[in-house]
């Protein structure tokens, strides 16, 4: 029969530490001792201040160096005359308004075949030329209700914006708008269009021309307008711009 044997008694159980301490014991079963720094020691006492050394003698000048390379010359610049148009005119514009709401009728059997004078009244109060091209003066005169041309230099380029208020009375009213000159057939004519419904409208129309000649640029340019029906209309401003 069988001699029982006893069971070695179990371990206790250990921290994870001590497994972690018996495995270095186990791999390294000498003492070792280990160097471990002291504490700082106090800090000594400041030694006294050197004495200053001799200065030392300054340095002989060096000789001049060779001049430089003149640079090369820029290229010309322009001379601003090439940018101006044909005719030499300067560019400029001015701004011309109206000093009052007097309206003006229109239709098929008003002024000459239906084109009626559009007026501007004022004075020089209602014009903004502070941008008038140089030599020139006003583009506008209130006086004699045209466009002044006399200072323009012929070859010049107009471009008129007119700005206009007009009331229908009846359905589906044309309009036309032209800048007339009386000793020439050159003006331009624009048709605004076909205004549907009976209603106060406001639209602005712009137009060129050429100063072709002596006789236009004496004379001038008036703006008229004409409608196949009866309305009511007035010139508001007018922006004049020349190049």
């Amino acid at each position: 029969m069988a001699k029982s044997m006893d069971f070695p008694s179990a371990a206790k159980k250990r921290k994870y530490s001590d497994n972690v301490d018996l495995s270095l014991q186990q791999e390294s079963p000498e003492i070792a001792y280990v160097a471990v720094p002291g504490p700082q020691g106090e800090r000594g006492i400041q030694g006294p201040k050197g004495e200053r050394g001799p200065e030392g003698q300054q340095g002989l000048q060096g000789p001049k160096g060779d001049p430089g390379k003149d640079g090369r010359d820029g290229k010309d610049g322009k001379d601003g005359i090439s940018i101006l148009s044909p005719s030499m005119q300067n560019i400029g514009w001015g701004l011309y308004s109206s000093s009052d709401k007097k309206l003006i009728r229109t239709g098929a059997d008003e002024g000459d075949d239906g084109w009626v004078n559009l007026t501007l009244p004022g004075s020089t109060e209602n014009a903004f030329e502070d941008y008038l091209p140089r030599g020139c003066v006003g583009l506008w005169n209130y006086n004699t209700q045209k466009i002044n041309l006399r200072t323009l230099n012929i070859g010049s380029i107009i471009t008129i914006r007119y700005n206009i208020e007009i009331s229908t009375f009846m359905t589906n009213t044309e309009i036309w708008l032209r800048t007339h000159a009386d000793i020439s057939d050159h003006y331009p004519t624009t048709y605004v269009g076909s205004l549907k419904y009976m209603y106060d409208y406001d639209f602005s129309v712009d137009q060129t021309f050429f100063l072709e000649s002596r006789g236009i640029q004496t004379n001038g340019c008036r703006p008229q307008i004409r409608t196949d029906n009866t309305c009511s209309a007035r010139l508001k401003s007018m922006f004049i711009a020349v190049s």
